[in-house]
């Protein structure tokens, strides 16, 4: 079975931490001021869906591993 993984394109996120406020435990700010994906066994689907849906640019995504 494949893990799906979230992903944020840097290059679109305009820092605004809409992600790391809904899921603080997969979303986290860089010492760099960027966000940054948890390495975690388990990714919770509903939040990351949330997160997703309410992302202002639509940087994050499910990636499959």
């Amino acid at each position: 079975m494949k893990k799906r993984v979230p992903v944020v394109e840097l290059s679109d996120c305009i820092q605004c931490e809409m992600c790391t406020d809904l899921c603080p435990k997969v979303f986290t700010m860089n010492e760099n001021g960027y966000v940054q994906v948890e390495p975690l066994e388990h990714y919770p689907e509903e939040e990351v869906d949330e997160v997703i849906k309410n992302c202002p640019t639509d940087c994050i995504h499910w990636q499959e591993e």
